[in-house]
């Protein structure tokens, strides 16, 4: 990773000046660095984390998947990255930890988001909010909080799906319904799927899902329809805690494991599938003439 000029502290974060940092073209398209020491402060609060095992899986991504099929590599790296940066909510809660990472893995962010090496078009250029945005926006922050809505306990199976679908990470992910593990669940087996069940195929009727669960949720209270169950808290801190015994080579070609603190209940799961189909056939899906 050449995205910052300054040795790797991972005791520290960018902090939160951070984000008024102007990115120039020149380094958001590969050509410049940044010379970002005079943004790393100490963060109180942070566990350290190693940063070696995120470059491995970094590197990988980007030898594995061809730059014009960069969205498909969603599926493969969200789920390892997870298992990978073994974060609480509370760190990653922490912007300033994702601006730090969105700089350091710059080649990636640039790879993702950017044109093909070698153009110079700055119109073209990764932007900004890929580096130091939002978590809807961040290109690592996205994935990993894709992932924690929707792994199902330590089954990442769910989370590899969603990711399949743009239309889930820029539509569905954003709402807070996605916060419900049921509806989340219940939602990618209610969309159409590819014929081996393994990519989510209909973007429109991902979108018009989510626009209609939203809507719905407005009047109907969803956990009394499909009640979930509390986490359990003390198997998310184990899980946190063996992040230095994780070798991500072993896990290129199968899922990793994520945090063993419950599944969602399936008869919630099932009562919200009924309700999702119900409005999946009233659903206004762009492009579907009224009689389909």
């Amino acid at each position: 990773m050449t995205g910052l000029a300054t040795p790797l502290d991972e005791k520290k974060t960018l902090g939160g000046v951070a984000s008024s940092v102007r990115l120039t073209p020149a380094f958001r398209l590969g050509s410049a660095g940044l010379d970002a020491q005079d943004y790393l402060t100490e963060v109180s609060g942070l566990r350290t984390h190693k940063l070696e095992p995120v470059h491995v899986l970094l590197e990988e991504v980007m030898a594995r998947y061809d730059q014009a099929e960069a969205a498909a590599s969603d599926s493969w790296l969200g789920p390892r990255l997870h298992a990978v940066l073994r974060l609480s909510r509370r760190e990653a809660g922490n912007r300033a930890v994702w601006r730090f990472l969105g700089l350091w893995g710059a080649d990636y962010t640039r790879w993702r988001f950017g044109p093909p090496v070698g153009e110079d078009d700055p119109e073209q250029a990764a932007k900004s909010e890929r580096f130091v945005g939002p978590s809807s926006k961040h290109a690592l922050a996205r994935l990993w909080w894709m992932v924690e809505v929707f792994r199902n306990g330590k089954n990442y199976a769910p989370a590899a799906l969603a990711l399949t679908n743009q239309d889930i990470v820029n539509n569905l992910f954003r709402m807070r319904i996605s916060n419900h593990r049921p509806t989340a669940l219940a939602a990618l087996a209610v969309l159409p799927s590819s014929a081996d069940g393994t990519m989510l195929t209909g973007g429109r009727e991902a979108n018009a899902l989510a626009k209609a669960a939203n809507a719905a949720a407005s009047t109907l209270v969803l956990d009394l329809i499909g009640p979930d169950i509390e986490l359990d808290a003390s198997a998310r801190v184990q899980w946190e805690s063996v992040r230095g015994d994780h070798d991500p080579r072993v896990y290129f070609d199968k899922l990793p494991e994520g945090p063993d603190d419950g599944e969602a209940p399936e008869e919630s799961v099932e009562a919200m599938k009924v309700l999702l189909t119900e409005l999946m056939t009233g659903a206004k899906v762009r492009g579907r003439k009224s009689s389909d």
